[in-house]
């Protein structure tokens, strides 16, 4: 293999000590900032009040992915890694098409409710390798 696959697909995830404690903050941290976030589109709060939240759900969430990356690119190929795509995605289309604004608050309503359920599903489901199963061991750290 070469140097970057090597760095983006290690033959053995990385490991960090506190991972999962330091996931579990995070996480709360996510799970509240965009609660709040989308109560404020729910409720039609102004744009200024909800933009600290954003950043905050924006950042955590950037956090929990370098921390899963970290361990191992095939995170990405996971379909836990796809359903967290697809929310960056829908978040990005959201922002950049103000277009959608007056659907924000269903569109995160259904990124909250998919983030729930893939987070609570069979570790089989989370965890299942989508692309290149064959040539890509996923990681499979709980938490």
């Amino acid at each position: 293999m070469s140097l970057f696959s090597d760095l983006l697909f290690p033959s053995e995830p990385r490991a960090l000590g506190p991972r999962r404690g330091i996931k579990i903050v995070l996480r709360a941290v996510h799970v509240l900032c965009a609660g709040i976030l989308t109560g404020a589109f729910v409720l039609e709060v102004a744009a200024a009040f909800r933009e600290p939240w954003l950043a905050a759900t924006v950042a955590s969430g950037v956090a929990l992915l370098l921390l899963d990356l970290h361990e191992s690119g095939a995170f990405l190929l996971q379909v836990r890694g796809l359903v967290v795509a697809f929310k960056v995605a829908t978040l990005g289309a959201l922002l950049a098409l103000p277009a959608l604004e007056a659907a924000a608050p269903w569109i995160l309503a259904v990124l909250v409710l998919l983030s729930v359920i893939f987070s609570h599903a069979p570790s089989k489901v989370r965890y299942h390798v989508f692309l290149f199963g064959d040539r890509v061991s996923g990681a499979r750290t709980k938490g």
